[in-house]
């Protein structure tokens, strides 16, 4: 089996390709308190025990610089307490450079923590009329973060925290979302790293504390990677219109003079039906217009079949090939793996599951192909008819199933890829999250459970992303889809 047939519409791998599965919680047995050097031991043990792109890749002068960071970072745990780990648990997964290997942090946390939680939030209290008069007159000297953003029902003002330098802000509630949370309490606090890139520290609606990598998209999509803000105010008058105004996640399509745009900041599985209805009910406006602008700046991921209404407008007849295109997808075996397998690929009484868990049992340690059938040519994807161009807009935050949808539009004949490099998450797919096993529950450990093909890192995209057709510079771009009218007219 192909990546090509991993990553189509319509198979089973592309319905759970990227979807995130909780392992069941492994009971914990008596041991010492955990620490910061033992939780780091624990999830250095339990990335190379279930992550196949540690076997695959970390060789050689990898292997060495590997060795050398390990040693590092656990002498940074050594003399960090347990409350400040997660820095250092961060660095580690980071040096992998891997969207889908990651620190899961809880956003709950036990009764004690959340009273402790509670009691420790600030207030900043904000006039939103001020606010509003005071961003106006700065304009173009306001940071992109500051304004008033979004998330479901609950709204925020980011501001510019006074006296602790420029680089510093905090997101204050302008209304009480839940209980324990009121009117100007500070939900989030963020330091500024670069343009459009902010360390964050977010409490959770149950006063569990996470810190996040903040970035900005389309300069109306903050990510706060697991979730995402949309920016209510200010926005130009060329980037409204293209986000729901409640939940940021939701597609958009809006019919323009010279294109229709459709905006996905989410795979999520959960808007598939309307993305369904938005396109059936746009489908004369696109078929008369010339061009069709598909927008993943920002996406977050989900399910790649989640975009399947756009994918015939997509798709031309005759497909070009891409450097992703082969390969057999394979799993390594470990027992968390095993596991997933019974779990994630249905019931274990299709031949199927029992055929791999069975493969799985009887090679531990080893890269096991998921299906052992000759594979069989692909079908044509279905492809509407019609003159149209289709330009597909991307970037670094262009992560997992958005990325299929990338690959489709570099298969078409009459679809362009504009932007700068996505995110690169498709050469290790399908994340579980695993508990550490310290005692601990805070912390967890997400890492993708299925591997494109043994031949990793050749032919792959970690580290680098998928390449766009035509680079383009979204910070320097004032009207993103004028340029790209201008640019494919």
């Amino acid at each position: 089996m192909s990546l090509r047939h991993v990553l189509a519409a319509g198979s089973v791998w592309a319905t759970i390709a990227i979807a995130v599965t909780l392992a069941p919680a492994h009971r914990v047995q008596a041991q010492s308190a955990p620490s910061c050097a033992k939780t780091l031991d624990s999830l250095d043990a339990k990335i190379r025990g279930n992550y196949a792109g540690f076997l695959l890749e970390v060789r050689d002068q990898r292997r060495v610089a590997y060795d050398r960071m390990r040693v590092e970072l656990m002498r940074e745990a050594q003399a960090r307490t347990l409350d400040d780990c997660f820095a250092t648990m961060r660095r580690f997964v980071d040096w992998f450079a891997d969207p889908h290997l990651f620190v899961f942090q809880s956003a709950t946390v036990d009764s004690a923590a959340a009273a402790a939680g509670r009691a420790s939030v600030r207030q900043l209290p904000v006039n939103e009329d001020m606010l509003r008069r005071e961003l106006k007159a700065r304009g173009a000297r306001r940071d992109p973060i500051e304004g008033i953003w979004y998330d479901g029902q609950t709204r925020m003002a980011v501001v510019r925290e006074s006296g602790n330098g420029p680089q510093r802000f905090a997101a204050v509630l302008l209304n009480a979302d839940t209980t324990g949370w009121r009117t100007g309490h500070v939900r989030a606090e963020f330091i500024r790293v670069r343009e459009g890139v902010y360390d964050v520290t977010l409490r959770t609606r149950a006063f569990a504390v996470q810190r996040l990598d903040g970035r900005l998209h389309r300069n109306t999509i903050l990510r706060l990677s697991p979730g995402m803000w949309g920016k209510a105010w200010p926005v130009a008058a060329s980037d409204s219109g293209l986000l729901d105004t409640v939940d940021v996640h939701r597609p958009r399509v809006v019919v323009r003079s010279q294109s229709v745009v459709v905006s996905i900041p989410s795979h999520d599985p959960r808007y598939t039906r309307l993305l369904d209805s938005l396109v059936a009910a746009a489908d004369t406006a696109i078929r008369a217009r010339s061009l069709l602008i598909v927008d993943l700046r920002g996406n977050e991921g989900g399910s790649s079949l989640m975009s399947r209404a756009i994918h015939p407008y997509v798709a031309t007849a005759v497909s070009r090939s891409t450097p992703y295109d082969t390969g057999t997808p394979v799993m390594l075996s470990s027992p968390a793996q095993i596991a997933y397998a019974k779990r994630a690929f249905g019931s274990d009484t299709s031949a199927f599951v029992r055929s791999l868990v069975q493969r799985l049992e009887a090679a531990p340690g080893t890269l096991v192909p998921l299906d052992t059938t000759s594979p069989t040519p692909p079908r044509p994807e279905p492809s509407h008819a019609g003159g149209w161009r289709v330009a597909v807009l991307v970037d670094g935050g262009t992560v997992s199933a958005a990325e299929v949808l990338v690959l489709r539009a570099l298969r078409s004949e009459r679809a362009v890829v504009l932007g700068q490099p996505t995110a690169g998450a498709l050469d290790y797919q399908s994340t579980q999250i695993v508990s550490l096993g310290t005692g601990d529950r805070r912390w967890a450990l997400g890492y993708p459970t299925i591997t494109a093909h043994v031949d990793l890192p050749a032919r792959g995209m970690r580290g680098r992303g998928i390449m766009p057709q035509q680079r383009v510079d979204w910070t320097k771009v004032r009207d993103a889809y004028a340029e790209v009218e201008r640019r494919l007219r």
